[in-house]
C-alpha cells in the first residue's frame, strides 16, 4: 500500500514540474511584416473554430476562445512583435490544451493558410445577410 502512495506522490510532483513547460507561449517567425501577419491572424481567428476574439489593432495583441462544454473552454493569447521590418514573431500563449488538442499549432496553421491565401474572406464577412431580392 505504501508503494502506491509513494507512486502517487511522485506522479503528482512530476506533473507539477512538467505542467508549466506545456503552458509556455509557442513562437513562430514569419518572413512578412507584422501588418500582413496581423491581417492573417484576424482572418484566422474569424473562423468557426473560435468562440470569440478580442483583438487590439494598435498593439497587435489579442485573445481568442476555443472549445466547448464537452472539450472544455480554452483561451489563447496572441502577441506580435517585429524584430525587423521584414519579419514578424507571433507568440501564442495559453494553458496546456490536453493530449487531444493542439490549439497553438492549429492557430499557427490557420495563420499560415491565411498568409498563403490572402484572398480568403473571413468567416464573419460570409455570415452577413445578403440584401433582399426584388
Amino acid at each position: 500500500m505504501q508503494s502506491y502512495a509513494r507512486f502517487g506522490v511522485s506522479l503528482a510532483l512530476a506533473l507539477l514540474v512538467v505542467s508549466p513547460a506545456f503552458a509556455k507561449p509557442r513562437t513562430k517567425t514569419f518572413p512578412q511584416n507584422c501588418t500582413a501577419v496581423w491581417a492573417a491572424v484576424k482572418t484566422a481567428v474569424s473562423t468557426q473554430h473560435y468562440n470569440f476574439a478580442d483583438m487590439d489593432d494598435a498593439q497587435k495583441k489579442g485573445i481568442v476562445s476555443t472549445g466547448n462544454n464537452w472539450s472544455g473552454k480554452r483561451y489563447l493569447d496572441i502577441t506580435l512583435t517585429a524584430p525587423d521590418a521584414n519579419s514578424c514573431v507571433v507568440a501564442i500563449g495559453g494553458s496546456f490544451s490536453g493530449l487531444a488538442h493542439d490549439d497553438k499549432g492549429d492557430l499557427f496553421a490557420r495563420i499560415n493558410d491565411a498568409l498563403v491565401n490572402p484572398q480568403s474572406k473571413p468567416a464573419a464577412d460570409a455570415t452577413q445577410p445578403s440584401p433582399p431580392q426584388k
